[in-house]
C-alpha cells in the first residue's frame, strides 16, 4: 500500500469527481486509507465550488460527466484557473481520441476503468511527486489568503489578522496612509495590497525610495523638471506624480525627505497640484499617497526634523507592522513559503526544514525581519546538499554566530546569561558609536550613569 507524500505535515487533498455515488464512496475509501484527504464531487459545478473554498493538491476526474460533458474540458478549465494544479483522468473508453483529449487538457495520467487499487495509488503518488514544488508554493499562497492575508503576505498572529481586516476597509477610501515598521517588515507589500483592492487598482502603482536619492534628484523624480533646470537635463521630464495620475504613489522612507521636498509634498496633498522643477506652471494631479517609515515620525516632529502639518496630512490612516521577533508563530509558515518559492525558482528539490533548524529560526531575533528570513532561506536552498534545510546548512549563514550565541545564552542559568548578555550588549553598543558613551546611552534610552555602572560592573576581560 502506498502512503501519502507529506512535505508540509498535512495530507495531500484530492478532489475526486465522478457522477456515480457508489464509485465515489469506494474509491474515496481507498484513497483515504492511503492517507489522503478526499473531497468528493458528483458534478462539475460542485467541483468548481470546492475549488473556490478548499485547497486542492490534485484532481482525479472521470472523463464522462453525464451524456454530453467531458472531464477533459473541466480539467483544462481548472488548470487555467489555478496554474500548477495537476490532474488525473479516469475513463471507461481508453481509445486514441480520449488519450489525445487528455494530453491537450494537461492530464498527468490516464487510467482505464475499472482501475486497480494499486494502479490508482501509484498514479496519484507519481502525480503528486511531479507537482510537489508548485503545490507547496500554491498552498502557502492559499494559506495566507485563507487567514485573511494577501499574496506575498503571510501571518496568522492577532496583530497580522488585525492588519488584514484593516486593508480592505482602507482600500475603499481615498485616505492617505502612513505605514510604520522596521526595515524588512513588508511595508510596500501592504501598500500594494491596499492599492490592489482600491478603485484605483487598474491605474499605476509607483514606489519611490526617498532615502536612495539626493534631495535634488528626488525633487525632479517626484515632480518632474524643465529642460535645462539642472546639469544634464536635456529634455522636459514628467515626474512620478504625473506618471501615477489616477493611481497610487508610495513614498518609502518618507522620514528621509528634505525640508524642501516636505513643503512640495504638503502642497500636493493640500492643493492636488505639482510644479515641475524649473517651472511655475501648476499641473493638476489625481494621486493617492501612501507613505512608509522605519522612524518614529512623532519624535521627528517633536525634534522639528519633520513638518507637523505634513505628518498629520499623511497619517490619516496609520498601520503599524510588527517586527518578526514579535511574530514567532508566523516563522514556520513564512520559512516554508520562502523555501517552496526559492526551490521552485532555482529548480531544487528541497522539501522541508529540519526541526532543529526551524527551532533555531524561531529563536533568532531577526533584526532584518521578514526580508532577512527570506535571504537566509534563499541562501540555505542554494547551498543545501540534501533535500531539506538542515542546522548545518543554516550555519553557513552570516547570522549563524548570532543564532548560536543566542542559544548559548538561553541554555545558561539566569545570572550567567544576564551577565553574558550585558557584556555583549554594551560592548556592541559602544562599538556601534565608536566609543562615544553619550550617543550610546541616548540610543539605549538610559542615563549615562547607568551605562557607566554597567561598564564598571562588567569590565572587558
Amino acid at each position: 500500500m502506498h502512503s501519502a507524500m507529506n512535505t508540509s505535515l498535512r495530507p495531500p487533498s484530492l478532489l475526486l469527481l465522478d457522477d456515480q455515488p457508489d464509485y465515489l464512496v469506494t474509491v474515496g475509501e481507498v484513497l483515504e486509507d492511503a492517507g489522503y484527504s478526499v473531497l468528493p464531487a458528483q458534478s462539475a459545478s460542485e467541483a468548481r465550488q470546492m475549488l473556490d473554498k478548499e485547497f486542492v493538491d490534485l484532481l482525479v476526474i472521470d472523463d464522462r460527466l453525464g451524456s454530453s460533458a467531458y472531464g477533459t474540458d473541466l480539467l483544462a478549465e481548472c488548470r487555467g484557473r489555478i496554474p500548477g494544479l495537476g490532474g488525473i483522468l479516469v475513463t471507461g473508453y481508453a481509445d486514441l481520441e480520449t488519450a489525445l483529449r487528455a494530453m491537450r487538457a494537461g492530464a498527468l495520467d490516464l487510467l482505464q476503468k475499472p482501475v486497480e487499487e494499486s494502479a490508482l495509488l501509484r498514479a496519484v503518488a507519481r502525480a503528486l511527486a511531479q507537482t510537489e514544488l508548485t503545490r507547496e508554493v500554491r498552498y502557502n499562497r492559499w494559506r495566507a489568503q485563507a487567514v485573511g492575508g494577501f499574496p506575498g503576505i503571510i501571518g496568522s498572529t492577532a496583530a497580522m489578522r488585525k492588519i488584514f481586516s484593516l486593508v480592505p476597509q482602507v482600500a475603499a477610501t481615498p485616505a492617505t496612509v502612513l505605514i510604520e515598521g522596521e526595515s524588512g517588515t513588508g511595508k510596500e507589500l501592504i501598500a500594494r495590497a491596499i492599492h490592489a483592492r482600491s478603485p484605483r487598482r487598474n491605474r499605476p502603482f509607483l514606489a519611490v525610495n526617498m532615502g536612495a536619492l539626493s534631495p535634488g534628484l528626488l525633487e525632479s523624480t517626484l515632480f518632474g523638471s524643465k529642460k535645462g533646470s539642472y546639469t544634464d537635463s536635456k529634455a522636459d521630464q514628467r515626474g512620478y506624480f504625473e506618471a501615477a495620475h489616477g493611481g497610487t504613489i508610495f513614498l518609502d522612507e518618507i522620514g528621509e525627505a528634505s525640508g524642501e521636498v516636505q513643503v512640495r509634498l504638503l502642497r500636493v496633498l493640500q492643493e492636488k497640484v505639482i510644479t515641475r522643477v524649473g517651472e511655475t506652471k501648476e499641473v493638476p494631479v489625481d494621486v493617492r499617497v501612501m507613505a512608509a517609515t522605519n522612524r518614529d515620525l512623532r519624535e521627528e516632529v517633536r525634534a522639528k526634523r519633520f513638518r507637523s502639518d505634513l505628518y498629520f496630512r499623511l497619517a490619516v490612516i496609520t498601520i503599524a507592522l510588527p517586527p518578526l521577533r514579535e511574530r514567532i508563530e508566523d516563522i514556520p509558515a513564512l520559512a516554508q513559503h520562502f523555501l517552496s518559492y526559492h526551490a521552485q525558482e532555482l529548480g531544487r528539490t528541497i522539501r522541508s526544514i529540519a526541526p532543529d533548524a526551524l527551532e533555531l529560526l524561531k529563536r533568532y531575533p531577526w533584526p532584518g525581519n521578514v526580508r532577512e528570513l527570506d535571504n537566509v532561506i534563499q541562501r540555505a536552498v542554494i547551498l543545501a546538499e540534501r533535500d531539506e534545510v538542515t542546522l548545518e546548512g543554516l550555519s553557513l549563514e552570516t547570522a549563524s554566530t548570532q543564532l548560536r550565541d543566542l542559544l548559548e545564552l538561553l541554555d545558561q542559568p539566569y545570572r550567567d546569561a544576564a551577565k553574558a548578555f550585558d557584556q555583549r550588549y554594551f560592548a556592541r553598543l559602544l562599538a556601534r558609536f565608536g566609543g562615544n558613551k553619550s550617543k550610546a546611552a541616548d540610543f539605549a534610552g538610559i542615563d549615562r550613569t547607568v551605562l557607566y555602572d554597567h561598564l564598571n560592573r562588567y569590565p572587558k576581560e
